[in-house]
């Protein structure tokens, strides 16, 4: 089977590569080249060098060729995708393009959303959420296609991602690595995330490439485990052996003091739980590792070179990641504030004859 991959170096990518190539599948990159050196798979696939921007260079390069599948990684605005179906339409056997499941954020995103997050067709409506509303909006173009003209496209929508390589989970284990006993939080904490592992996602990509059902369908895709973010730290501090208090601080008064942006991963105000039953139901997909295997296997492949520098999640450099001085000031502050609280509500409430 011939597959183009539409980026393929970063994380997702370099997995579906290699578990393509177990398959002996035949494997061409389409990208940038700036990631070749480094690639573990260079010399196995085929490399066509293009930005996917360029478009007399992107028709060019695909001219007359043609595949069984084209798995789409980075594809982030309408245009992109567009120019993947003028460009490929008749000369490939299906086409699936990697979502998210923050789609669903373009439903509006509050306390009367219903969750766990129905798997349907979320669009379309505005979000100040520009990623989310743009994912949406490819959505909305592929269903087009496969109902006016039969374009064979598969949207998956992966939640939060974790495994050797993806950073969110890097920013609490540096700081565990770091023997911080405390770790910050604006926010509660108790709010539900639903990761998955990198290799049951690529099993889902698997699926969608030899399931014929799958054309023309949109699935979510995450684990079947649902946990807190405070339950989520203090789980990684326990597979490495570590003790972790999380200290909770008011969210908006947090984002009112601090003018840096300052980036806590999974941390939502609201819950997000997500509806898989019909990717299990149509495909057979079958999450097999759970929250914490997953991060047991994450820490056994651990690359110490991991840092904010080769961080995708703050690849701009905008975030500061790192700045335990301003965490400890807060954590000490509120250290202190609940000390003194606590201590006003038990006097307030011996003098009123409430506490024995």
């Amino acid at each position: 089977m011939k597959i183009l991959i539409i980026g393929g170096t970063r994380f997702l990518g370099k997995y579906l590569t290699e578990a393509l190539l177990k398959g002996n599948q035949e494997v061409t990159l389409l990208n940038r080249g700036t990631r070749r050196d480094t690639f573990p798979y260079t010399n196995d696939v085929e490399w066509i060098i293009c930005d996917r921007h360029d478009e007399e260079k992107f028709k060019t390069s695909l001219e007359n060729r043609t595949f069984d599948v084209v798995i789409d990684t980075c594809a982030y605005m309408p245009e992109d995708v567009e120019m993947v179906v003028e460009t490929l339409r008749d000369r490939i056997g299906r086409y699936i393009f990697c979502s998210s499941i923050a789609v669903a954020l373009n439903k509006g995103l509050d306390d009367r959303m219903r969750l766990p997050v129905r798997n349907r067709r979320l669009f379309p409506i505005s979000s100040q959420n520009s990623y989310a509303h743009n994912k949406s909006l490819i959505e909305e173009y592929l269903v087009e296609q496969f109902d006016k003209n039969g374009f064979p496209f598969i949207s998956l929508r992966p939640a939060e991602i974790n495994g050797p390589g993806e950073m969110r989970e890097w920013y609490y284990i540096e700081r565990l690595k770091n023997a911080r006993e405390k770790i910050l939080i604006p926010g509660h904490g108790q709010n539900l995330v639903q990761p998955a592992y990198i290799d049951d996602i690529i099993q889902g990509f698997l699926l969608a490439i030899v399931k014929d059902k799958a054309v023309g369908e949109c699935y979510n895709i995450t684990g079947d485990e649902i946990i807190s973010l405070n339950d989520y730290i203090k789980l990684i501090a326990e597979v490495m052996g570590q003790k972790v208090r999380v200290v909770n601080f008011p969210h908006d008064l947090f984002k009112e003091l601090v003018n840096t942006k300052y980036e806590f991963p999974y941390c939502y105000r609201y819950s997000f739980v997500i509806d898989i039953s019909k990717i299990k139901n149509e495909l057979g997909y079958q999450p097999e590792v759970g929250i914490k295997e997953g991060v047991r296997k994450t820490l056994e492949m651990w690359k110490e070179e991991y840092s904010k520098r080769a961080n995708p999640y703050n690849r701009s450099g905008e975030y500061e990641f790192i700045s335990y001085d301003i965490e400890d000031f807060f954590i000490s502050v509120w250290d202190k504030v609940m000390e003194t609280s606590l201590e006003r509500v038990k006097h307030e409430l011996l003098d009123k004859g409430m506490l024995i």
